[in-house]
């Protein structure tokens, strides 16, 4: 049957109800053009149920079903992973820079020789080790020249003291980067418990909000996709969401750690006595993490900056055990040979960097430095021996000198942050065109909107053209039948 007057102001209603909604979503579009986590939104527009008539069904409007985000998952869990490698990389990269700074030592980021090394460090900060020995012996090389003078000898107990302390220094500093990283990792285990709380109470909400399959919740769930990927730049982790029940499942390094929509465990840290803080589920299970600022702060330290420790304290060692065998047969200024070692260490001697001393009764009287080598007046045997220490190659540190040994470490360390930063490049490009990919996708265009907000506006100006003028026809019927 024909649907007249009455049922045809019904369809121009319902079509000014869906431009309407068309617009209202629109400004919802716009408003949201800065939100980095927003993702476009439309309506889902179809016909609505068609009368019969005898000449055929007739239609009845349009109505609107649904309003639809427009994402790709795919691509969204994409962007989540490279983001892991990318945090991963940066957190790396920052713990080396800070181990760069405190050698004190500048480094050559490209040098991969302990030659090329020691070629580029140039002017080193007033921590560098490299200055500290070359200064040290070469107040040897001029006491050897002069073994009776007292101020050349007073200058190798300033020479030696200093040398110490920039042990010490960058020991110290060293330490206090580990602890320092061992609270940073506290700190990200902390924020991601935040963000897998939040991961489940949005996913509840989704659930509440899309139970039937009546609606869906899109601004809830573009909040929980920024919150997965704020997530995903801690740890790595894996996510899936049950298409009928809306029951989410997240799981961080192997470990289901969200179940059902429910937090049902969470990352703690554990003390390792060698290594530090490290990370485990809440359970006691063991996590794999492969990326993240987490994992990217935790190989940096377990990695090249215990490296660059353990390279220190073994340089420290060294030069401690060799200047002490060679010193300690020789002759005092008298004449006399009273054994004294020329470096003590304040402790067991477990961390050498750190322990490491000019022993106090040659710094209170240089003419205890044993210099002579048979104690002969003038005689300059150990001097001359302690002098070309220098320049002697030592089996405990691979056959190369002091200066070459720490050249090496610092080349080795230039080429770990030369090495991160290329990769940080690298991946960048990744993540740009990914996010290129995604806004070409869900990303707000103005112009799109505004030519849409058209369409709908003119629409929606035709539909109420049309009830003005089905009322006009109205008035008209009624009053025929006056």
């Amino acid at each position: 049957m024909p649907l007249g007057l009455i049922g045809a102001m019904e369809l121009a209603k319902r079509g000014i109800d869906t431009n309407r909604q068309g617009i209202e979503l629109i400004g919802h579009n716009l408003s949201n053009i800065s939100n980095p986590a927003y993702a476009r939104q439309r309506l889902k527009v179809q016909t609505s149920d068609a009368l019969p008539s005898p000449s055929g069904p007739i239609g009845t409007g349009s109505k609107v079903t649904a309003i639809e985000q427009i994402r790709d998952q795919l691509l969204d869990n994409q962007i989540v992973s490279e983001t892991g490698v990318s945090s991963y990389l940066e957190a790396r990269r920052k713990a080396l820079e800070l181990a760069e700074v405190n050698l004190g030592q500048q480094l050559d980021r490209q040098a991969s020789t302990p030659e090329g090394a020691a070629a580029s460090l140039g002017v080193g900060g007033q921590f560098g080790i490299v200055e500290g020995l070359s200064d040290f012996f070469n107040s040897m090389q001029a006491l050897s020249t002069n073994p009776n003078s007292t101020a050349d000898r007073q200058v190798v107990v300033l020479r030696a003291e200093s040398l110490t302390e920039k042990f010490n220094n960058v020991s110290e500093r060293l330490s206090d980067l580990r602890a320092d990283l061992n609270v940073r990792v506290e700190d990200d285990v902390e924020l991601a418990n935040e963000l897998l709380q939040q991961v489940s109470d949005l996913s509840r909400s989704i659930g509440a909000s899309e139970a039937g399959l009546l609606a869906n919740a899109n601004d809830i769930r573009d909040r929980r996709q920024e919150k997965l990927e704020a997530l995903g730049q801690l740890v790595n982790i894996q996510y899936s969401e049950n298409p009928v029940s809306r029951e989410f499942t997240l799981s961080v390094g192997g470990v289901e750690f969200i179940t059902a929509n429910a937090v049902v465990t969470t990352l703690e840290t554990f003390s390792d006595a060698d290594a530090g803080t490290q990370v485990q589920a809440a359970t006691g299970d063991p996590l794999t993490l492969t990326k993240g600022s987490i994992w990217g702060t935790i190989r940096a330290r377990d990695d090249e900056v215990a490296t660059v420790s353990s390279d220190l304290d073994t340089l420290a060692g060294a030069v401690f055990d060799q200047v002490n065998a060679i010193h300690s047969p020789g002759f005092a200024l008298d004449g006399t040979s009273p054994g004294q070692p020329f470096f003590v260490y304040t402790g067991t001697g477990a961390n050498p960097a750190a322990e490491i001393r000019l022993n106090s009764v040659l710094r209170n009287d240089p003419t205890k430095i044993q210099a002579s080598e048979t104690g002969e007046a003038g005689d300059n045997g150990i001097a001359l021996q302690l002098a070309r220490l220098g320049n002697t190659p030592q089996a405990g540190l691979g056959n190369l000198t002091f200066n070459e040994r720490y050249s090496q470490t610092i080349a080795n360390l230039g080429q770990a942050l030369s090495n991160t930063n290329n990769q940080a490049q690298d991946q960048d490009a990744i993540n740009r065109m990914l996010l290129r990919q995604r806004d070409s996708l869900g990303g707000v265009s103005i112009d799109e909107e505004m030519a849409n907000m058209i369409v709908f506006q003119r629409a929606f100006q035709a539909s109420a053209r049309m009830i003005s003028t089905l009322d006009e026809l109205l008035q008209s019927v009624i009053n025929l039948g006056v």
